[in-house]
């Protein structure tokens, strides 16, 4: 993920909730806490947040006027640039999926819960014998809340072949930004406890 959008998200959710901690940022990002730090560092530098103490050495965020600003400007330039990342992504995923089905890998599940998830879960029905059992989100938390009819969220490979009562999963496919070591050591520890080789974790081309 682009230091920019990262930037925009950290903002983003300081507007949405003052006190989100920096762990949460991670896991919304996808980086890692040092690098959350680090660009929370910036920000406050740059005079976009202001920090206020708060009880259990913890910190609430908030923006300020020129943060705001900041936040439309990036909000607009992400805006202007989704079309392509959107077509980009539908024709790279649709790939994919024929690759699966080409293979007869018919069982796949998806790394990451992003908008790259919800994009591969659209155009996963255009390959009518390739089946997605569900997402694998290491932060996901089952608290019974699922929707009917719902794909499966799991937060790890073996709570997701429980929940859907499947042995073996084909292929794996990411939909998590590759933006440092702690993402894809998650990937290869999924395709481990799936007991798949690494020609079976499916990356499109963009996020590489």
């Amino acid at each position: 993920m682009a230091g920019q959008e990262v930037v925009r998200q950290i903002l983003v959710e300081i507007e949405r909730d003052p006190s989100v901690s920096q762990r949460r940022l991670a896991d919304q990002t996808g980086i890692s806490v040092g690098m959350i730090n680090w660009h929370i560092r910036r920000c406050v530098a740059k005079g976009l947040i202001k920090l206020q103490q708060a009880p259990l050495r913890r910190y609430l965020y908030y923006l300020t006027p020129a943060g705001f600003v900041e936040k439309a400007d990036l909000t607009a330039r992400f805006l202007q640039s989704s079309f392509s990342i959107f077509r980009m992504g539908k024709e790279q995923y649709e790939a994919l999926f024929a690759r699966c089905a080409d293979n007869l890998w018919n069982s796949v599940a998806l790394i990451g819960q992003t908008e790259l998830t919800e994009l591969a879960l659209m155009v996963a029905p255009g390959i009518s014998s390739v089946r997605v059992l569900g997402v694998i989100d290491h932060t996901h938390s089952s608290d019974g809340h699922e929707q009917p009819g719902s794909t499966p969220r799991a937060a790890s490979g073996m709570e997701l072949l429980k929940q859907t009562g499947v042995n073996q999963v084909g292929a794996v496919i990411v939909c998590h930004y590759l933006t440092d070591h702690r993402a894809t050591a998650t990937h290869h520890e999924v395709i481990r406890e799936l007991n798949l080789d690494t020609s079976r974790l499916l990356v499109p081309e963009f996020l590489v």
